[in-house]
Parts: structure tokens; C-alpha cells; sequence
């Protein structure tokens, strides 16, 4: 199916299953920018016995590990990108504190589905799941990358 169905949805940083099915529904050739929003615990919290890198950092620390790796190794392979990785100065409207915002575009929904399946993703998601407290996560269609290469 997908990579997605290797998330643990009961994570509050996580699509459910219906949420998954929706997007599985869209046409998977379009392009997509995911616009995220991320709050971060104070202290990264590690599975018991991990034995990577030092697990005591903050989860802002954390995430960034697997920000870091996913830029470097796996956009490249799926033709993706992030286009904004930026700390939030603050919520103007609407509910929450979100400590970062961080837009990704993908060449297609395919792409996006594919990347959490490519090998060694999973391996990195550790920092992913140890910094996250919270997400927010809204995918745009490909209007949205029209609209950044009119802005050019």
C-alpha cells in the first residue's frame, strides 16, 4: 500500500487510517506541498535501548537529526524537497504553539508515499518519533507550487 501504513496511528504526529485512505484516493500523479507544523518535546524521548547517537538532547535537537538525514538522503531519491524549515515566531490565528513550520514539495503524491518506504527511512524515523510531540500536516495540490513558480 503504502509507507504510511507503517505509522502508528495512535501517535499524535501520525495519520489515521481514514486520513490515509483519503489521500490514497487522490490522483497520485499530482503534485503536493505539505505544509507542517511541529511542536516538539522538551527533552527527545528514545525507545529503551536505543543505541544511536547521544539520546540526550532536546526534541527539537531530535527531529532535526532526522530532518538533516531525510534532506540529504531520501528527498533527493523521490525528487522532492523541502522549500521552508523555520522556526514558528508564533501562532497569530488560530489554536496551538508550534515551535517549527516545514513545507515540503513533492513531484507527486507517489513520491510522498514512497519515501517512508525507501530503505534506511526507517532508521532514521527514530529522531522523528523522539522529537515530536505534536504535528499538524495539511497537503496542498500542485495549484500551490504553480503559484510559487509565478512568484519567481
Amino acid at each position: 500500500m503504502s509507507g504510511f501504513a507503517n505509522l502508528d496511528p495512535a501517535l499524535a504526529i501520525n495519520p489515521d487510517a481514514a486520513r490515509v485512505q483519503r489521500f490514497l484516493a487522490l490522483d497520485a500523479s499530482e503534485p503536493v506541498v505539505f505544509v507542517n507544523l511541529h511542536r516538539y518535546r522538551e527533552r527527545a524521548q528514545y525507545p529503551e535501548g536505543y543505541a544511536g547517537l547521544d539520546p540526550r538532547v532536546s526534541g527539537r535537537e531530535a527531529y532535526h537529526r532526522y530532518v538533516r538525514e531525510v534532506e540529504q538522503r531520501f528527498l533527493p531519491q523521490v525528487g522532492a524537497r523541502f522549500l521552508i524549515v523555520a522556526p514558528v515566531d508564533l501562532t497569530l490565528i488560530g489554536a496551538g504553539d508550534w515551535h517549527d513550520a516545514v513545507i515540503a514539495s513533492y513531484p507527486s503524491r507517489k513520491a510522498a508515499l514512497e519515501l517512508p518506504a525507501l530503505p534506511g527511512y526507517a532508521d532514521i524515523a527514530v529522531h522523528r518519533l523522539a522529537g515530536l510531540e505534536a504535528a499538524l500536516t495539511v497537503a496542498l495540490g500542485g495549484a500551490a507550487l504553480d503559484r510559487l513558480r509565478d512568484a519567481r
